[in-house]
């Protein structure tokens, strides 16, 4: 289970994920609990994007056709810093096991496989800031 702790607008939340499988997690936000899907179809519009105040310092990155709604794909939640990548291309991995570690928000979260399977693609590199949607690692 992972704890974060988010301010928007504002408001502050404390969020606890439980990620059961590459398609359903538990949440909890300030002490009430949702099951939650999950979907990687990424041709549907965000229904809340958060505001930037800020100029972008990179573009996202926007995968191809061939890998959205790939379960096993890793997108960044929130705009970051990468500090550390764990795993290699062609690495065989397990889901829960850890692949990324990441400055965001003031704070180091350490980034998990969304699924089993084998690395197929890394497309972050340690030091690159990264935006919300970019396709970190392609997992198949």
């Amino acid at each position: 289970m992972k704890k974060y702790n988010f301010e928007i607008d504002g408001k502050k939340f404390e969020v606890e994920v439980n990620l059961l499988n590459s398609n359903d997690a538990q949440v909890k936000v300030n002490d009430k609990n949702f099951d939650i899907k999950i979907s990687n179809n990424l041709s549907e519009p965000k229904k809340s994007e958060p505001k930037k105040s800020e100029p972008k310092k990179s573009e996202p990155k926007i995968p191809d056709q061939s890998v959205q709604g790939n379960p096993g794909d890793l997108l960044a939640l929130m705009p970051g810093k990468i500090l550390k990548v764990l795993v290699s291309e062609g690495q065989k991995i397990k889901m829960g096991e850890p692949v990324i570690i990441m400055e965001s928000m003031k704070m180091e979260q350490t980034i998990v496989s969304s699924a089993d399977g084998v690395i197929n693609s890394i497309n972050v590199k340690e030091g690159e800031t990264i935006e919300v949607g970019s396709v970190m690692i392609v997992i198949g």
